[in-house]
């Protein structure tokens, strides 16, 4: 998969990834990449949006040449609840419990995935305390565990208080964040892995271009 290309020797499975980035959309390019790859693979995906109706989701899969949505992708648009994310997942865990109640039957049922992508993941925790925050990301880390799914979830930064993104970010599996400067008219972009499970942090960040195949690295020198 796409992962491999920044770096990393080992790529997590059944794991919770974090991807930031500080503006923009980058991080959706980087999500339907890794559909695509994942389907190629033969994986079962499912992709969950906050922001984008499934219409236009399956509209920018096009570009990387999903023309037809096969049986092993799921798409869930315009989505808007995290207890019901929890409910989809794994109904008994406390926090949907406490905050849910006594329902009939989930929505969906994604523990049959191998990977599920949930863009944007801080937009459905905006409003909510940081206890609610840490028991989402715990039940997540408890269901990638249990029924062997690789969760990735995105945020912009600055979206969730200060302390609120710390404690994400000690509690995921790893953290992947796209950067973007602005030099003298210039854009320039690098990914910085700060956290990986099974690999040790990149000594240095990565720089990139998005073109219409995605995301490539620039073969240049890294970034110190």
């Amino acid at each position: 998969m796409v992962l491999t290309s920044f770096g990393l020797k080992n790529v997590p499975v059944n794991v919770v990834l974090l991807v930031e980035e500080d503006i923009g959309d980058v991080k959706g390019v980087f999500f339907r990449k890794i559909s695509s790859d994942a389907l190629s693979m033969g994986k079962r995906v499912y992709y969950i949006s906050t922001r984008s109706s499934e219409k236009d989701i399956i509209e920018e899969l096009k570009v990387f040449g999903i023309k037809e949505i096969p049986e092993n992708f799921i798409i869930i648009g315009n989505f808007s609840d995290h207890v019901a994310l929890l409910d989809m997942c794994y109904r008994r865990h406390k926090l949907s419990n406490r905050l849910y109640g006594d329902v009939n039957g989930p929505l969906h049922n994604i523990t049959d995935a191998d990977v599920c992508i949930i863009d944007m993941f801080s937009s459905l925790l905006i409003h909510e305390d940081i206890e609610v925050i840490s028991e989402t990301i715990e039940a997540l880390i408890s269901i990638s565990r249990q029924e062997d799914i690789t969760f990735l979830l995105s945020a912009d930064t600055g979206i969730l208080p200060e302390r609120a993104e710390k404690i994400v970010r000690s509690m995921v599996d790893g953290v992947i964040q796209f950067r973007t400067e602005y030099i003298g008219g210039k854009i320039n972009r690098y990914i910085n892995i700060p956290k990986m499970k099974g690999s040790l942090p990149l000594t240095k960040m990565i720089a990139y271009n998005v073109t219409n195949q995605g995301i490539t690295m620039d073969t240049r020198e890294r970034v110190g």
